[in-house]
């Protein structure tokens, strides 16, 4: 295991042309979520003292950024995307520079899809239509999709990318979603790279209890950058906090929060200079089979 101390990040710039700027030494503060929902990821991030270029390289709304984080010798991506809005701002002497971006942000709010299908085709590539209309957005692990046949005949779709997506989501039970500029599907109880799930216990940096919920374990470790939707991660633990409402006529099986899980969402909080370094997660129960 790699040891969890010495906090490291790398913040690169990465501008329409000409190169991009990194930054590994300056003060920064993150407050990062990601899930499995099909809204863009968000990231606040707060620079201080930056340079003059740097500002000047940050002005431009969908300029893409990125944040590595982690240890010394071992970081990780947990953010990419393009840039929303800058902020600038004083605290005592130091200033700075808040930064809010979106992953996929551009495509996601672009993306127009207006096809007319004259025959019966599969879910899988209606999906593929839309998908390629996210001009700016990778294609990535879509094998969620069902194969199979639509009730389109004759008809046309028309309108925005994301709607029609979220659209066949709900009908066909599958998850959507743009992480780091990859398009990923996936169904309830898929895993992406199973046999990788993250092992969180008391000795490999969990914070406090896990808490059990209705539909599985919320859990905060020591940041781990491999702890991303859609990836698995396995508790070991004794004991559990509960958050389960109106308990009258529930079977709760469970006694405590061990088990393997799908991640739902992830927080990653993090100050370079002091305070938190922490990733917070929302699981869902899957079958350890």
């Amino acid at each position: 295991m790699t040891t969890q101390y010495l906090r490291a990040y790398e913040f690169t710039i990465i501008p329409e042309t000409g190169d991009g700027i990194v930054i590994k030494d300056l003060k920064i503060i993150f407050d990062i979520t990601k899930s499995l929902i099909s809204i863009p990821n968000i990231a606040k991030i707060q620079l201080y003292n930056p340079s003059e270029k740097t500002q000047s390289f940050l002005q431009k709304k969908f300029t893409k950024i990125q944040l590595k984080a982690g240890y010394k010798n071992s970081t990780g991506l947990i953010f990419k995307g393009e840039i929303r809005n800058v902020f600038q701002s004083r605290l005592g002497v130091d200033r700075i520079l808040t930064i809010y971006s979106g992953d996929g942000e551009k495509d996601w709010q672009n993306a127009m899809l207006n096809k007319t299908y004259t025959k019966n085709i599969s879910i899988k590539t209606i999906v593929q239509d839309l998908f390629e209309t996210f001009e700016n957005t990778g294609l990535g692990d879509i094998s969620g999709v069902p194969d199979v046949k639509d009730k389109l005949m004759g008809q046309t779709l028309s309108g925005s990318s994301k709607d029609i997506l979220d659209k066949y989501a709900d009908e066909y039970n599958f998850e959507w979603s743009i992480q780091d500029g990859i398009i990923v599907v996936s169904t309830n109880d898929d895993l992406l790279k199973r046999n990788e799930a993250v092992l969180i216990s008391s000795t490999t940096g969990m914070i406090g209890a896990p808490t059990v919920t209705e539909i599985g374990a919320d859990v905060t470790t020591l940041l781990n950058p491999r702890l991303l939707p859609n990836f698995g991660f396995k508790i070991e633990s004794v004991n559990a906090n509960f958050q389960i409402g109106n308990l009258f006529f529930r079977d709760i099986k469970k006694t405590s929060a061990e088990g393997l899980y799908k991640i739902q969402e992830v927080n990653f909080r993090g100050d370079s200079r002091e305070g938190e370094w922490v990733s917070s997660i929302k699981g869902r129960t899957v079958n350890a089979l």
